[in-house]
C-alpha cells in the first residue's frame, strides 16, 4: 500500500500544499496521512504545583481541540477539490516537528512527504535553514516542497530535472520516470545550466542521453547562463514547469553547491514545487 505523509501547522500555506498531497494520493491510489506535531517544554506533572500542572494540561488539551476542529476543515477542502474519495487518517503527536515527521515517515514506510515551505527566496532557502529543508535532508522518502506562491492547476504534465550528468544522477532520473508514470505522459526536461563551460561536459551529456534513448518524452536541455538560479528560473517560467526535481545530498554538499557571493544570492521566489530525491535513498 502506498502512503503519502502530509505535515501541517494549520496555516493557509499548509492548506495549499494539502491540495497537492490529495491530488498525488488520488493519482497514486495512496493513503494520505496528515500529521500535526506540537512542542511544549517537558514538565514532570508530579513535581509541579497544582496551578502549573493545570496549565500544562490545558496546553495539551488546546492542541487536541485545535486539531480536532481542523480535521473537518481538511475534509471540506478534499470535498471541494474533488478528492473526497482519498483514504486518509490523521495523527497528532507531541514533540519537535522535525523528529515527529521523520519518525512517522520511517515507521509508516511512506513513499512521499508533501509539505509547504514559506518565504523561500531561492533554491538555497528551500534546502537550507527551514523545517522543510531539514526534512529533505534526513527523511527516508522523497520530499515534495510546495512554495508559498505555488498554484495547483490540476496537472503534472511538465517536469524538469536538474543534472550535472553525474553517474548517480541516472538513478535519480529513473526515480523521476517512476514518479512521472502516474501521470498522463508528462514531458520531462533534463536541465543542465552551463555555468562553468567545461568541454568534457559534452561527452558526459552524450553518454547520459544514450542511456535514455528509449524514452521519447525525455529531452535534454543545456542552458547557457552565468547563474544556476537564473537559468533554472527562466526555464521554469518559460515552460510553465509543474515540478522541479533535484538530487540532494547531505548539507555539506548542498552548502558547497550553492556557495554564491552576496551579489549572486537567489533573488526570486519559486512558484513551482520542488521534488527532492535524496542520494542516500538510491544506493
Amino acid at each position: 500500500m502506498r502512503k503519502i505523509l502530509f505535515p501541517t501547522d494549520f496555516s493557509p500555506l499548509a492548506d495549499n500544499a494539502y491540495i497537492y498531497a490529495l491530488a498525488l494520493a488520488q493519482r497514486m491510489d495512496a493513503t494520505l496521512i496528515t500529521l500535526h506535531a506540537y512542542q511544549i517544554e517537558e514538565i514532570r506533572g508530579a513535581a509541579l504545583p497544582y496551578t502549573l500542572a493545570t496549565i500544562y494540561e490545558s496546553i495539551v488539551w488546546e492542541e487536541f481541540e485545535n486539531y480536532k476542529d481542523y480535521v473537518p476543515h481538511l475534509r471540506e477542502i478534499a470535498q471541494t477539490q474533488g478528492f473526497d474519495s482519498v483514504e486518509q487518517y490523521h495523527v497528532l503527536i507531541q514533540g519537535r516537528p522535525l523528529e515527529a515527521i521523520l519518525s512517522v515517515a520511517a515507521e509508516e514506510g511512506v513513499d512521499l512527504i508533501v509539505m509547504g515551505t514559506k518565504g523561500a527566496s531561492g533554491l538555497k532557502e528551500i534546502f537550507i535553514g527551514s523545517l522543510t529543508g531539514e526534512v529533505m535532508e534526513h527523511a527516508t522518502a522523497p520530499v515534495l516542497a510546495i512554495p508559498e506562491k505555488a498554484s495547483f492547476d490540476g496537472k503534472f504534465d511538465r517536469i524538469a530535472v536538474t543534472t550535472e550528468f553525474a553517474e548517480e544522477e541516472k538513478k535519480a532520473l529513473y526515480k523521476v520516470l517512476e514518479f512521472a508514470s502516474w501521470f498522463d505522459n508528462p514531458t520531462i526536461s533534463v536541465l543542465h545550466v552551463d555555468v562553468a563551460r567545461v568541454e568534457s561536459m559534452a561527452k558526459r551529456m552524450d553518454a547520459f542521453k544514450k542511456e535514455f534513448e528509449a524514452y521519447p518524452h525525455v529531452t535534454f536541455v543545456v542552458i547557457d547562463d552565468t547563474s544556476l538560479e537564473e537559468g533554472i528560473k527562466k526555464f521554469i517560467e518559460t515552460h510553465q514547469v509543474d515540478v522541479l526535481c533535484m538530487l540532494t545530498h547531505r548539507r555539506s554538499v548542498l552548502q558547497e553547491l550553492f556557495n554564491y557571493s552576496i551579489a549572486k544570492k537567489m533573488a526570486y521566489h519559486l512558484t513551482s514545487p520542488v521534488l527532492a530525491i535524496q542520494a542516500e535513498l538510491l544506493q
